[in-house]
């Protein structure tokens, strides 16, 4: 039996390089061996620079490859769904940058893709591995701050590129679509429960026809909201707070692995905990190879993608309408 998973990159993008493959480097059963491009000179570029042995003129071409076990689809959105599919349909085990997909009907796609040909096929949200992130969850679930009432969650910074793909409306952009999930992900996740309704107001820069700026409310079961802000106009912008009946919690630059967490309870100094987390890229990268070796499920398998989605879209419904929309439960 393998110890090593062998990974291949679906296209030359930026984060395969900077954030997975340094990830691979460190992980004991993770290797990236391959990289394509629509351009074989650009993948065999991409590939001398990153030490990665081998490179491919085409997507289809390395899927079907016998020297790769899986793919980190680091595509545009819009593309998310197509080549997961054509992957999986190779017998390819697939982990796929955020967010899963650009529709709830693509997402149920793709997973019952995974699902026929028995791959793992895992959403690829990083933070949610941080000690930060487990550590809010766990003081918010054992009533540290009392029953939660509100929860803020903002990314932002400002882009200044007018070709960057995320401004593009065919290849599903949008700040919500792309730091937004984030955001959304993390009321998501600190709560331990899903969002019912939504509202929502955006606003688009001058020529663009996505969401360059949005601000969203999802509210919980238990009538708790979340604010969710995200922007591509900045300042930037990286917080979580969440605020109980008997203190806050709080996470200035929530997706930094050193990031510390800080409670305060009324009038009382802050309490301040330091945190220090594994890379969370190679402890994703860990775990999908893990369920690739052993068949052990994923920790946030595809309904969980599914989820963050439903959320997406009903912010999205929102900001369109003018109305509130419902979250569809999944």
């Amino acid at each position: 039996m393998p110890d090593t998973v062998r990974y291949g990159l679906i296209s030359t993008a930026r984060i395969g390089f900077s954030a997975h493959v340094p990830a691979a480097n460190d992980s004991l059963h993770s290797e990236i061996v391959a990289v394509s491009s629509r351009n074989l000179e650009t993948a065999r570029a991409a590939a001398q620079e990153h030490g990665i042995p081998l490179a491919f003129g085409s997507y289809q071409e390395m899927i079907e490859s016998d020297e790769i076990d899986a793919v980190i689809n680091t595509l545009p959105n819009s593309m998310h769904h197509e080549w997961t599919i054509k992957a999986a349909e190779a017998g390819k085990h697939i982990l796929c940058e955020k967010p899963l997909s650009a529709t709830m009907a693509e997402a149920r796609e793709m997973k019952a893709a995974a699902e026929a040909n028995n791959v793992v096929l895992v959403e690829a949200f990083t933070p949610r591995w941080t000690q930060q992130s487990r550590t809010v969850r766990h003081l918010i679930a054992i009533g540290e701050i009392g029953e939660v009432t509100y929860l803020e969650s903002s990314l932002a910074f400002r882009m200044n590129r007018p070709d960057d793909i995320r401004l593009s409306k065919p290849l599903a952009g949008g700040s919500l679509m792309d730091v937004g999930c984030y955001a959304v992900y993390a009321v998501r996740y600190a709560m331990g429960m899903e969002p019912v309704s939504a509202m929502a107001f955006d606003r688009k820069r001058s020529g663009v026809e996505v969401d360059t700026t949005l601000s969203g409310l999802l509210r919980f079961p238990n009538d708790a909201v979340g604010h969710i802000w995200c922007s591509f106009d900045g300042p930037r912008r990286i917080v979580f707070d969440a605020v109980g009946t008997q203190g806050t919690i709080s996470v200035n630059g929530a997706f930094r692995e050193t990031a510390p967490v800080t409670i305060t309870r009324g009038d009382d100094e802050p309490q301040i905990m330091p945190m220090t987390s594994s890379n969370r890229f190679e402890v994703q990268l860990d775990e999908f190879s893990e369920c690739v070796l052993t068949g052990k499920e994923p920790e946030f398998p595809p309904d969980d993608a599914l989820r963050n989605m439903a959320a997406i879209l009903a912010l999205y419904e929102s900001a369109e309408t003018g109305k509130a929309a419902a979250v569809e439960q999944i």
